[in-house]
Order: structure tokens, then sequence, then C-alpha cells
């Protein structure tokens, strides 16, 4: 089961410390926006990143239908 995964980015302007988070429906892709290439880590010059999987699942399994 793939579950929400949080993308917190952190980058300095000025001098002054900023973060942006941003949803994501799994885990992969996540960490593919964070360690691909020309992403937007790489275009904001980012300091650190990371990814934190949340307990709400992204997708569920829908019950099978009940012969009655």
């Amino acid at each position: 089961m793939e579950y929400y995964t949080l993308l917190t980015i952190v980058y300095s302007i000025a001098e002054h410390s900023m973060q942006f988070s941003i949803w994501f429906t799994s885990e992969d892709e996540c960490w593919s926006v964070l360690l691909g290439i020309d992403t937007l880590y790489n275009m904001i010059n980012a300091t650190e990143g990371y990814c934190q999987v949340s307990d709400i699942p992204s997708n569920s399994v829908k019950p099978k239908p009940r012969p009655w």
C-alpha cells in the first residue's frame, strides 16, 4: 500500500533560511523530484530536502462486490 509523502525543501535567500512542502501520493514520486536532474530542488539551489512518509493511505483497496 502507498502512503501520502511530504517533500520538504529548505533553501536560503539573503542569509534567511526558508522552506516549503509539497504532498505526493507515493514515496517514489517524492524521491524522484528530490533526486532527479533539472528538478525544483536544483532550480532553487536548495540546501536540504527530505521525504517524510505519512500514515495516510493514498489509495485504498476497494472491497469486492457481494453476490446478493
